[in-house]
């Protein structure tokens, strides 16, 4: 005897709430019954040798196909009442040979948008997808996923979700990432993938994720998005605004990024906006980890092979202990020269963070030109960033921060 399980799905809906017992077992009745009739089809009329396991599997079609045709409790009492209920489950091809056409279709998008980026997982993906299609025995285990699907997307679609359903929403998710990776040249994508995994071709990945984190970062640091790498200096910018918020500004600042991505990709269908913002606020634990460990560095990525970063001062996101930068303070100011100090800085000083707080109370408005002479253009940039969104109440006591517009204005 089939286990009840399986037809709770269906008549233990919160929306029948009302409906008396007896009803309910009238119902159950005639959904063996009709499990009986749809059992005898299967095995071609030698209904009795059918395993429990087959058995359970058909329940789970019919039970999945009835959901379909019943949109409200009203419709699925009145089913249940007339002697229709066979009737349902046949009509139910119609409305799922509608959704396979619709997921066919969904699949042909999907390959024409493709990124043209090997990966295998994709590739392998698409293919089951394809002979899984074609291959769908719908009139008795249309709850089954006939297919393989091993691409990862960057929000997973509901486990809730079976047969056909899975497949459409899977496939509609997957359409998009990849129009929004086509946003993008190729190349770009590659060296970001580079820098994501060693092995972007063979391993488990998802395309869209790291592209879609490092347009993110880029428009928080109000850099060109489309340029795709994040630099060093970039992220340590990030890292020391993410600093100087809290968990819930940060997460506002990234559904503002979201929003501001959306509107320079002309993105405004409901559901592909809501898909930016939900990745999006998925790294905020990610952020988090990477404040406490002073690093973004796995987060937003750079390309694998990176401008030499002896170049730069700030590169490496590693902030001194607070004692630390308190001896290099007091060791800088001690200086007779601007050259000593700049000479210091750039042994010592590894974060924005610190560098900001050495500027504040060492290096003073006639020494200013000197530093800058000795800056980057990175390190130019990333203190220019600073100034333009630092808070209000973090004045130094040097003055350095005019004179550094006016030096800068002059190159």
């Amino acid at each position: 005897m089939v286990e009840n399980n399986f037809y709770l799905e269906l008549l233990n809906n919160s929306n029948l709430a009302n409906i008396s017992n007896e009803e309910k077992e009238m119902m159950q009745i005639k959904l063996w019954t009709l499990l009986g009739k749809v059992t005898e089809r299967y095995t071609m009329g030698d209904s009795s040798s059918v395993p429990v396991e087959i058995a359970e599997e058909l329940l789970k079609s019919i039970t999945f196909l009835l959901n379909k045709e019943m949109k409200n409790p009203q419709s699925i009492v009145k089913l249940f009442e007339s002697e229709g209920l066979e009737s349902a489950w046949k009509h139910s091809w119609t409305t799922i040979e509608k959704d396979i056409a619709k997921g066919k279709e969904l699949l042909e998008e999907v390959i024409k948008t493709s990124t043209g980026i090997e990966n295998i997982s994709y590739e392998d993906t698409v293919m089951e997808i394809g002979n899984g299609l074609k291959a769908y025995d719908y009139r008795f285990f249309a709850h089954e996923i006939p297919c393989s699907i091993d691409y990862q997307l960057s929000n997973a679609v509901s486990e809730d979700l079976q047969g056909i359903d899975f497949i459409n929403e899977y496939l509609t998710r997957l359409l998009f990432e990849n129009k929004f990776c086509n946003n993008f040249e190729k190349e770009k994508i590659i060296g970001i993938l580079n820098s994501y995994c060693k092995d972007y071709k063979g391993l488990l990945i998802n395309i869209f994720e790291p592209v879609l984190t490092n347009v993110i970062g880029l428009d928080l640091v109000e850099a060109d998005i489309f340029e795709l790498e994040m630099k060093s200096y970039e992220r340590e910018v990030l890292l020391y605004t993410f600093k100087n918020m809290t968990i819930k500004e940060i997460e506002e600042e990234l559904i503002k990024a979201a929003n501001n991505v959306c509107n320079k990709l002309k993105i405004v269908n409901n559901f592909e906006v809501n898909y930016v913002k939900i990745t999006a606020l998925n790294l905020l634990p990610r952020i988090e980890e990477g404040i406490k460990n002073n690093n973004l560095a796995n987060i937003f990525l750079s390309y694998k092979i990176e401008e030499d970063k002896s170049e730069d001062i700030f590169v490496d996101n590693k902030s001194m202990d607070d004692e630390r930068l308190r001896k290099l303070i007091d060791e800088i100011r001690v200086c007779r020269f601007t050259s000593d100090k700049i000479t210091i800085i750039h042994n010592e000083v590894k974060s924005l963070e610190d560098l900001v707080e050495i500027l504040n109370n060492c290096i003073w408005e006639d020494e200013v030109e000197e530093l800058v002479n000795s800056l980057s253009k990175e390190e130019i940039e990333a203190l220019k960033y600073y100034l333009n969104n630092k808070l209000n109440d973090n004045i130094s006591n040097t003055g350095w921060e005019q004179k550094f517009i006016e030096v800068i204005s002059n190159f």
